[in-house]
């Protein structure tokens, strides 16, 4: 039996010398596999992590065909939803009151920005050029009701210069107000939020789609999506187991154990050395079960033999001794 690798390698260890009797399924060379343990570890990983992920993908299928609504989801969802709406009702009456506030600051505004417009038209009518004539006149002026001549009021140039100080004084005031009001007015539009009403009835649309999610199932898509990634998971497993066997397939060629028992005729090769793939350097010859073969048997024997039969063999070498056999 001529025997070799059937990889290429690096002969590591030769546990046999010439001569040396060895039995069937014994070691007898090894060559360098440290690149190929390597290569199943990493293999090994990958084969567990293919599993991690299966498993996860199985579980995940699981959940979805056994769904049934999360008590706690839906106990927070409707707590959501009851805290959402406090909170429009609330922003709803804080809108009111800043839109009451506003109004109110509105009013002011325009009352101010009239008394102003007032006050301006007030001092036109007094600096007037046509009254100036008033200032040289010391007749008493007409109350209301009274016609001249019969007049009881105040001289004339009493009243018109008591019209002009007080028009003098009122713009600035009624400008002073008109200022205040206006500061009032923006201070109100500041403090109202028209967004809070807006932004928590968003609240709610998202608090109530929370709730719907909580009792509702998973859609056909999401069955389908569970189980394609329940087969993706099973075929990345098949390959890393794939990947696995090769690599121990690959480790086992790095071991030449023997076929059968017999003694070493020949040792071709060292440690160290290259060996080839199929090419033979060790030599192994089976002397228990010894095989025969006859170049003198006639045809017309041959309705005499059966497989299975009991035979004896005679060598030339040998002529005297016999050899017992089986066709």
């Amino acid at each position: 039996l001529p025997l070799a690798f059937s990889t290429n390698g690096r002969l590591l260890e030769l546990f046999v010398l010439a001569g040396n009797r060895v039995e069937a399924g014994e070691l007898i060379a090894t060559l360098d596999d440290e690149a190929i343990q390597d290569t199943l570890v990493d293999a090994e990983l990958a084969v567990r992590q293919a599993q991690n992920s299966l498993a996860q993908a199985q579980l995940s299928l699981e959940n979805v065909l056994n769904w049934a609504p999360d008590q706690t989801a839906v106990a927070q969802a409707e707590a959501g939803l009851a805290a959402a709406e406090a909170s429009l009702e609330n922003a709803q009456s804080q809108d009111s009151a800043a839109g009451y506030s506003v109004t109110s600051a509105k009013v002011q505004l325009e009352q101010a920005q009239q008394a102003l417009v007032d006050a301006q038209e007030a001092y036109a009518t007094a600096f007037d050029p046509g009254r100036d004539w008033e200032q040289f006149i010391d007749d008493p002026s007409c109350r209301t009701a009274e016609q001249f001549p019969n007049c009881t009021g105040p001289p004339y140039s009493d009243v018109i210069k008591a019209d002009r100080e007080a028009a003098e004084n009122f713009i600035p005031n009624a400008q002073d107000q008109l200022r205040v009001a206006q500061a009032n007015y923006n201070l109100a539009i500041a403090g109202m939020n028209n967004n809070s009403a807006v932004g928590a009835e968003a609240n709610i649309a998202g608090a109530r789609q929370a709730l719907e999610q909580a009792f509702s199932g998973p859609a056909a898509d999401d069955i389908t999506g569970a189980r394609l990634q329940v087969e993706a998971a099973e075929l990345a497993l098949e390959q890393a187991q794939f990947l696995q066997e090769k690599a121990e397939k690959a480790i086992e060629d790095t071991r030449l154990i023997a076929p059968a028992g017999g003694t070493v005729l020949t040792v071709d090769s060292v440690p160290g050395s290259l060996a080839g793939a199929g090419a033979p350097f060790i030599t192994l010859l089976d002397t228990e079960n010894l095989h025969f073969e006859t170049n003198n048997l006639s045809e017309r024997d041959l309705a005499q033999i059966t497989p299975g039969q009991a035979v004896s063999i005679t060598l030339k070498a040998y002529p005297n001794e016999t050899v017992d056999g089986r066709v």
